[in-house]
């Protein structure tokens, strides 16, 4: 009997084992999936654009941020760092951005391109009162800008267009619809992985919950009393399985219709 014991704990190990592995394999997934679709990003979204005519770059990017937030630019080429080129705003729509680098020289090599947010108020704080039991101390002013993160761009790997670049506001709406369309598709992608993974994850866990019930059967009282409390932990395994598939499939729905919508808003912008 001991040896039967021994023998069905090491097999619940084993299950427990693998059902840790596929655990861990969903977990490492939505690291990097939840990364995505929640977490503040700048991303660039399409390659930047040089226009030798003019000594120009053109870059679309895209930021997750909330109506309060501001942004500003800074771009520096390396041949010349310490000189900070003038960025111009050609677009903005939903959290896109298309921006012009201007007077870059005719070898700039590489860009480095900031991008800061704009805090609304600038901060000051009392230095002595921090460090000190001083009465009468500095006051040091905290800078209103901080740099979320910096862009590259290597003029090797960059596009050449003939011509100044020049576009009008539709030319740009279009372009940032079909950025949008693309950024929605990858989403509703990334969705549907999720929900292959966690389908698998459920299935895992409903035959590891399909082999304790089996084993009851050959089980004394005290042993199904374990038995029952690991099954009652699979039972909800599977119920949270359920309502995160569900979430993503509601999620998906969401998407489609903004791709619906996204669609109609082309089909509008070029009939302009």
């Amino acid at each position: 009997m001991a040896f039967k014991k021994q023998f069905e704990d090491y097999r619940f190990n084993l299950n427990r084992n693998r059902s840790w592995k596929y655990t861990a394999m969903l977990i490492f997934f939505f690291i990097g999936f939840l990364s995505l679709l929640t977490s503040k990003f700048y991303l660039k979204t399409e390659d930047p654009l040089y226009h030798p005519a003019n000594d120009s770059l053109d870059m679309v990017i895209k930021l997750d941020q909330t109506d309060e937030e501001e942004v500003s630019f800074v771009a520096q080429e390396k041949v010349n760092p310490n000189i900070k080129l003038p960025v111009q705003l050609l677009y903005k729509d939903d959290g896109y951005y298309v921006v012009r680098i201007s007077d870059l020289s005719s070898n700039w090599e590489a860009l480095a391109f900031d991008l800061y947010q704009e805090n609304e108020e600038k901060e000051t704080v009392n230095v002595d009162d921090v460090t000190s039991d001083s009465e009468t101390g500095s006051t040091e002013e905290i800078d209103a800008h901080a740099l979320i993160t910096t862009l590259y761009s290597d003029q090797r790997k960059t596009k050449s267009e003939g011509g100044k670049g020049n576009k009008s506001k539709q030319d740009y709406a279009l372009l940032v619809n079909e950025l949008e369309k693309d950024f929605v598709k990858k989403k509703m992608k990334n969705y549907e992985k999720a929900i292959k993974v966690e389908a698998k994850h459920k299935r895992q866990t409903q035959q590891e919950m399909n082999e304790l019930q089996r084993d009851m059967k050959y089980q004394v009282q005290e042993e199904k009393a374990d038995t029952e409390s690991k099954i009652a932990m699979k039972k909800d395994a599977i119920q949270s399985s359920d309502a995160s598939i569900q979430l993503y499939k509601d999620e998906q729905k969401g998407l489609q219709e903004k791709l619906q919508k996204l669609n109609e808003k082309q089909q509008d912008l070029a009939m302009k």
